[in-house]
Formats: C-alpha cells, sequence, structure tokens
C-alpha cells in the first residue's frame, strides 16, 4: 500500500521550528552552499525533506514519527527550561536517542554506505576482475540502507552514554544557524595530535559533539578525559564572544548535506561572510577508503606488511577547522594523555571492544 505522506522529513519539523522566522513556525530561511541560494523566508514544510525517501509502504515514516513525539517535547523543555536532564536518567537517555536517530537517517549517511558499497567493488575488482560482490556485501536498495543505518541507533546512544554534556546560552547579538544534518562530531585532540586516520568514531577518545538546539542555545557533549568546558560544575555556560558562535556556525556550514537552516536575525551578508571563512576547509563527512593490513598475535609483523595489504577501513572526512573556542579547552590530564599502538583510539570504556 502505498503511503500518502509523500513529503518525508530527515529532519523533524518540530527541530526546524525552533530556527523559523520570527518563531511563525512555518517558514524559515535557507541556503544552499552549492547554489548559493539564499531565501529569507521559505515554506519550512519543505525543508530537510524528500519525496518518499523512506519509501513508498510509509512504515519508516511512520515508525520514526511515533518517536518523535517523546524528543519533541524533551527538546522543548530543554529550550523552555534553559535546563538538561540529569546523566544516565530517561530523559538523557532520549536525547542520546535523539542524536543518534538525527544522525542515522540523514541522507549524508545513507549516501555514505552506498559509496563505501561502491569503493569496495571497485577496490575488489582491481585486486580480482572477476570477484563475485554478492560474496562479500548485497546489493541493497535505498530502503534496506535506511534500515540497516537505522539498526546502529541504539550502539551509537551506547557509545555516547559515557560523554559529559552542557548547554551553550548564547548571549550575542549573533545567532546560532543549524542544517540539514546539525550533528557535529568534532576531535580536537586528535586533531592536534596530528592523527592519520578517522577522528570522528562515536568511542574515540577526544571527541566532542555540537548540536543546536534553537538560535540560541546549543548542546555540546565532551570527553572529559580530555576536555574542560567552562566551570567543572556549571552545566550552563554563557557565551558573550561573536567569535565563539561564529566558529560554532562554521561547523554547521561545512558540515551540512546542503542546506543551512536559520532565523530572521540572520542576513545574506552574515552568509557570505561564513562561506567565506568555510572555503579554506575541507568539507566533513565525505566517504574514504584506506587500505591496510589484518595482523594475527603470532604473526611477523614485517612479513606481512611486506604482502599485499588485505584490509579495507572505511570512514569519512572529519570536520576539521582548527576550532579554538574561548569556553573550551585541553585539560592538564588531557594534554599528557599518551596515544597506544592501536589504529582506532578509543575512550576507556571501549578498550574492551
Amino acid at each position: 500500500m502505498k503511503t500518502n505522506k509523500k513529503n518525508q522529513h530527515y529532519i523533524p519539523k518540530f527541530y526546524l521550528r525552533n530556527f523559523s522566522y520570527n518563531q511563525n513556525k512555518n517558514e524559515i530561511g535557507i541556503f544552499n552552499i552549492f547554489n548559493n541560494v539564499f531565501v529569507q523566508r521559505a515554506k519550512l514544510r519543505h525543508q530537510g525533506s524528500k519525496n518518499f525517501f523512506y519509501g513508498i509502504d510509509g512504515k519508516i515514516e511512520d515508525a520514526l514519527a511515533n518517536i518523535e513525539g517523546n524528543l519533541a517535547d524533551l527538546i522543548k523543555n530543554i529550550i523552555s527550561d534553559q535546563t538538561l536532564p540529569k546523566k544516565f536518567s530517561v530523559e538523557h537517555i532520549e536525547l542520546l536517542t535523539f542524536v543518534a536517530i538525527t544522525d542515522a537517517r540523514n541522507p549524508v549517511r545513507i549516501d555514505t554506505m552506498k559509496n563505501h558499497y561502491l569503493q569496495m567493488e571497485k577496490t575488489l575488482k582491481e585486486l580480482d576482475p572477476n570477484v563475485n560482490m554478492n560474496n562479500f556485501l548485497p546489493n541493497l536498495t535505498h530502503e534496506e540502507h535506511i534500515k540497516l543505518s537505522l539498526s546502529n541507533t541504539n550502539t551509537i546512544t551506547e557509545h555516547i552514554i559515557d560523554l559529559d554534556f552542557k548547554l551553550l546560552v548564547n548571549k550575542t547579538s549573533n545567532t546560532f544557524l543549524t542544517s540539514d544534518f546539525p550533528i557535529v562530531k568534532y576531535n580536537q585532540f586528535l586533531e592536534l595530535k596530528k592523527w592519520k586516520h578517522s577522528k570522528s568514531g562515536y568511542s574515540l577518545v577526544g571527541l566532542k559533539i555540537f548540536i543546536p538546539l534553537s538560535p540560541t542555545l546549543t548542546v555540546v557533549f565532551f570527553d572529559s578525559a580530555i576536555y574542560k568546558v567552562g566551570n567543572k560544575k556549571d552545566k550552563i555556560i554563557e557565551l558573550s564572544k561573536k567569535e565563539d558562535i561564529d566558529q560554532l556556525n562554521i561547523l554547521q556550514y561545512i558540515n551540512c548535506f546542503s542546506t543551512i537552516f536559520f532565523n530572521e536575525r540572520i542576513n545574506n551578508d552574515y552568509i557570505n561572510y561564513l562561506k567565506k571563512k568555510s572555503e579554506k576547509y575541507s568539507r566533513a563527512n565525505d566517504p574514504r577508503l584506506e587500505l591496510s593490513y589484518i595482523v594475527e598475535e603470532n604473526d611477523d609483523v614485517n612479513k606481512v606488511l611486506a604482502g599485499k595489504q588485505n584490509l579495507m577501513i572505511f570512514n569519512t572526512t572529519d570536520c576539521e577547522t582548527n576550532l579554538n573556542l574561548s569556553f573550551l579547552k585541553i585539560h592538564s590530564n588531557g594534554k599528557h594523555y599518551k596515544l597506544d599502538s592501536r589504529f582506532t583510539q578509543v575512550r576507556k570504556p571501549y578498550k574492551k571492544y
């Protein structure tokens, strides 16, 4: 049966309404970074969506709509009360679920999965022109890719539950903007360490996650073994420097799928300013494949490394802007943290895996 819900959102309308024009809930400012189209008052219902993105039967769309009800109430309460839930509370888990689902359902994630399949196929055929891809990975449909991505929601939630989190309150005349992929993962620690491999995995040491909730509020999750965010006991950090707001907005610009969203207080001049500042940074979330080696416990490492690379590692380009926020620093323990010999630098709770 074909659903009558043709316009299917990968960014929930309840979320976008927080950035609506004069809080009218129906219009929102947009800027497409690829065709440079700026619209101050666009119809909100058509943003962050695609026709039948989740399929024509409406099952995935309906399931997500049921989840969004609780998440909408949670975000509404955080904005109205300017308070965050207690760590490990039900509301905390719901907030993490919001992060996980917003990431997993996004076209950036779905396209990355599809591109990784094509990269794998190309690489394997270079090694063996007669290779049968079905022996390695089934050729999934678009809906199957979405289901597979959404199946990671619980895993993502489990892998960020250890992160501390605080609410950033914007006290400047500049406002936060958001995008059609608002979950920004950033790893300032590994960036400074010149780490050559992926820096934005959910279990990695030094991870930070930024997500704006409104033009004046952003939540930051962070690895407290590495970073100090404001005063230790404060759950709310007031931001008074425009430079901090600009840096956080630039993260949204280079992280987005294609479109920036904002309220009436952001004009075309400011968007062009962000665009110019962002041009010196590479786009985040582009699919990437690395070749490496599988080394067993009793293998002769030199012998293995002298042979053919036999391990494919899939990841994406990281969000990197030489971030330098006035309220967020690497503390003394973080500065003395030593990287180990592992290919993936995971936080302490996940080293057992």
